[in-house]
């Protein structure tokens, strides 16, 4: 584990569970919700803080890719947490190496040789406090002889009670009874996002940042342009709920849309995809 604390901030990384976060504090106060104990008496990234998606997000149907006229099968996520579709990535499920670390900041790196995803890669996360807060990087190469699709996004849970959400969208992707998205919705009005309905939505981004307010302190998470889109995750009665800042819609690499509609991003071999937020705290208004 590695804990990283300034004045107001402390992060705590665990590189081997899923290059994830275990708590991210402020003030004494959690702002992610922190890692829980597993049910099953074994560590699962489900019970982390936050984790990061890499080299996709969300899900892909029936864990499979048709891909360039080829058929690509993946694994389906682990511990029957999905049993149908490929789930998050390959980074949340895989052990991190910590190369640089200090109390401040720390950098991850992961290495795929294409057995758990079709085509090798590299990815690195960068980890820095600040005076308020943290900022995250990831990123993720190709390291294969053919293009590879990608796409990039966080994973974080935060605790439900008394929170209240602010995200501007100019529509979603509704999520039908297969997890996967269904049709495009206009948003006309702001939702009702703790009414106890149901969210696993795909929201288009209006904006590049997210506002969450608890009674002692508010958040906004600020996203560089790329990550076009906010993935909502609420379960009904559940203490927690997840804003997913994320690149691409689910199942993006086998979407009928062009990329600039879905955001799946193409990379050459030897090229780089990045994305940051930045997590900043202050007192409630």
């Amino acid at each position: 584990m590695l804990n990283l604390q300034n004045q107001d901030v402390e992060l705590a990384v665990n590189p081997r569970l899923g290059g994830g976060i275990s708590a991210f504090r402020w003030r004494g106060l959690d702002v992610f919700r922190p890692q829980s104990d597993s049910r099953s008496g074994a560590a699962s990234p489900l019970d982390l803080a936050c984790f990061p998606m890499v080299p996709f997000c969300n899900r892909i149907a029936d864990a499979n890719i048709a891909f360039n006229g080829q058929k690509r099968v993946l694994p389906t996520a682990p511990n029957g947490i999905e049993h149908v579709h490929a789930l998050h990535g390959v980074g949340w499920i895989s052990p991190w190496a910590a190369p640089e670390t200090s109390d401040t900041h720390a950098i991850l790196t992961l290495r795929q040789d294409g057995t758990l995803w079709p085509w090798a890669l590299e990815a690195e996360q960068r980890l820095s406090l600040t005076d308020n807060g943290y900022s995250h990087t990831l990123a993720v190469t190709n390291r294969d002889s053919s293009a590879m699709p990608a796409g990039l996004g966080l994973h974080p849970y935060f605790p439900r009670a008394k929170a209240a959400l602010e995200l501007e969208a100019e529509g979603y992707w509704k999520t039908g009874e297969d997890r996967l998205p269904e049709e495009y919705c206009a948003l006309r009005e702001t939702p009702q996002w703790f009414s106890g309905d149901r969210f696993d939505d795909c929201f288009k981004a209006a904006s590049s940042f997210v506002s969450i307010a608890w009674p002692t302190h508010r958040l906004t998470i600020r996203s560089s342009p790329n990550l076009k889109f906010t993935h909502v995750y609420i379960p009904p009665e559940a203490d927690f709920f997840c804003v997913e800042p994320v690149s691409h819609i689910p199942d993006a690499v086998n979407s009928e849309l062009d990329h600039a509609a879905s955001g799946l991003v193409m990379l050459e071999p030897g090229e780089t995809f990045q994305i940051e937020c930045r997590f900043e705290l202050e007192e409630p208004a």
